[in-house]
C-alpha cells in the first residue's frame, strides 16, 4: 500500500515509522496533507489488509508460551497494552490461543493518550489494582518502551523486531 503512495517501506523504515505506533501518528508523519477522513480510511484499509494476510503467519515468539505458563504458575495479574487496533490485537492474541488469557486488554486508540505516553500502562495498572512499583512492562517497540519507563514500572525490552539501541535510547 505504501508503494502506491510512492513510499519505499524497507525494514529500517518499518521499524522507525510504523512498528508500535498508533495509526493517527503514522498518518500525520507520512501524509500530513491528507484530511482526517482520508487518513482514517487509508488506515482502515491498511489494517484490513493486515488481517487478511495474517492468518496462518502469526506464531508466538520463542519462549513466550513458556513465560506465559510461568506467569500462570505464579498467579500474576496481566494486561496486554497495544497501539494496534482492537481487531488486530484480538486476531494476534487468538492466533496464539491467548485472547482470554489477559485480565485486561488496553487499546491505544481507546485511551485518552496512546503510547509513547504512559497513560495506557497507568490505566492497565489501575484496572489490575497495581502500582508501578509492583508492575513490569515487557515491550518490543520504542514507543512502548518509552511509555513503560515513563509509567514508572520496571521495563524490559525484547529484541524481536527492534535493535537494542532503539529500545534503550
Amino acid at each position: 500500500l505504501l508503494a502506491k503512495e510512492g513510499i519505499v517501506c524497507d525494514e529500517h523504515f518499518f521499524r522507525t515509522m510504523i512498528a508500535g505506533r498508533q495509526n493517527k501518528a503514522i498518518m500525520a508523519d507520512l501524509f500530513p496533507e491528507w484530511s482526517t477522513e482520508t487518513a482514517q480510511a487509508w488506515s482502515e484499509m491498511k489494517e484490513q489488509k493486515f488481517r487478511e494476510q495474517a492468518p496462518g503467519k502469526l506464531t508466538p515468539t520463542p519462549g513466550l508460551i513458556e513465560l506465559m505458563d510461568w506467569i500462570d504458575d505464579k498467579g500474576l495479574k496481566k494486561a496486554a497494552v497495544t497501539n494496534a487496533p482492537r481487531d488486530n490485537a484480538e486476531l494476534m492474541l487468538k492466533s496464539i490461543e491467548r485472547l482470554d488469557w489477559f485480565d485486561t486488554l488496553i487499546i491505544g486508540d481507546e485511551c485518552e493518550r496512546s503510547k509513547p505516553d504512559p497513560f495506557p500502562y497507568l490505566l492497565a495498572m489501575e484496572r489490575l489494582g497495581l502500582d508501578a512499583s509492583s508492575s513490569m512492562v515487557v515491550e518490543d517497540s520504542p514507543s512502548g518502551a518509552r511509555a513503560g519507563v515513563a509509567s514508572g514500572a520496571l521495563t524490559v525490552g525484547i529484541l524481536t523486531s527492534q535493535p537494542e539501541e532503539a529500545l534503550t535510547a
